[in-house]
């Protein structure tokens, strides 16, 4: 009897041996259409030869360090995208599109560089912009969250439209559309297209004539304030001659404009 159980129990476990070694040996990759040695070497399972270059999807950057099952199931290496959001979590919520090489390289996820990932955006970064840190202007406590910024000027700049005293922004009803007078390249120099409307000085006489804001509005930060006497030479008893036969003349910079609206004689 005893002899009977010794014999199950032997061939129990020889059979059990049997069936584990060929568990073992059974090929884990059930759908692959080439022989082991086109992966693996000799000296272990775990030396991989496979030579990635060769595929649609080359190895680069850190994409080289990554073990084989992170990408690709043992099963059928086949069942992989090569979409980046298939294996990254997309810190931006998906409002940045998928593609992720716009701004990222497989090197690292540190931004590529700044001018080429807005160079395809309705707000290129052009002149003074080009040198900001992505933070300065994308301020959501939210990481990644780059969407929902506004572009006009004032919406950063409203310190400086509030602090600016030459002139005086705020008190003198300046617009805040900044581009109509500033450059990319720097807040001066700045040019005041709409001046002509009021005075022409980028045509006509006074175009060219004059250099800074200052030789005309001598009133520190005051635009209202004009004089058409600095940079002529209207000295007082010429002009009180070649007027002495115009009705309410006075020698006054506001007497000057309301005759000279436009600059002329």
């Amino acid at each position: 009897m005893k002899r009977w159980i010794f014999n199950l129990l032997f061939w129990g476990i020889i059979v059990g041996m049997h069936t584990g070694m060929a568990q073992e040996s059974e090929n884990p990759h059930r759908v692959l259409d080439r022989e082991c040695n086109a992966c693996h070497t000799p000296e272990g399972w775990n030396t991989i030869r496979f030579d990635h270059r060769q595929t649609a999807f080359p190895l680069t950057g850190q994409h080289q360090g990554v073990n084989c099952v992170t990408c690709h199931s043992l099963a059928d290496f086949r069942q992989v995208q090569a979409r980046c959001g298939a294996c990254h979590i997309d810190a931006h919520q998906d409002k940045l599109g998928e593609d992720c090489q716009r701004c990222h390289t497989s090197r690292s996820w540190t931004l590529l560089d700044p001018l080429t990932a807005h160079a395809s955006t309705t707000f290129p970064l052009l002149g003074k912009h080009g040198q900001l840190d992505c933070q300065a202007c994308h301020t959501s406590e939210v990481v990644g969250e780059f969407s929902m910024t506004r572009s006009e000027c004032f919406a950063c700049h409203e310190a400086e439209f509030r602090s600016a005293q030459n002139p005086v922004h705020s008190s003198l009803g300046f617009g805040v559309r900044c581009e109509e007078c500033h450059e990319l390249t720097g807040w001066r120099p700045a040019t005041f297209a709409q001046h002509d409307d009021v005075f022409p000085i980028f045509s006509g006489k006074h175009r060219g004539e004059w250099e800074d804001c200052t030789d005309c509005h001598t009133s520190p930060g005051n635009f209202l304030v004009f004089s058409c006497l600095n940079c002529h030479e209207h000295r007082q008893s010429k002009m009180d001659e070649e007027h002495h036969e115009v009705a309410g003349y006075v020698y006054e910079s506001n007497a000057c404009y309301a005759c000279h609206p436009r600059g002329s004689e």
